[in-house]
């Protein structure tokens, strides 16, 4: 099956939030192997000091579209 993203895609969740990149797929360690639905995401944001922080987290294929470059 053809992955529905590749790492340095640029994402967004579907119901909002900034611009993600694609990491990867995500490694489910329980399972231990890579999902094919999951991905991990990174995306930087402010803090309540203004300083950007880098967030990571993972999201299943569905609740993500891809961004299209402006």
């Amino acid at each position: 099956m053809e992955p529905r993203f590749v790492t340095g895609d640029k994402v967004r969740l579907k119901s909002g939030g900034p611009d993600m990149t694609i990491r990867g797929p995500h490694y489910d360690v329980l399972a231990n192997q890579y999902s094919s639905t999951m991905y991990d995401c990174i995306w930087f944001a402010k803090n309540k000091d203004g300083r950007e922080e880098v967030h990571y987290c993972p999201f299943d294929a569905d609740e993500l579209f891809k961004v299209k470059d402006a």
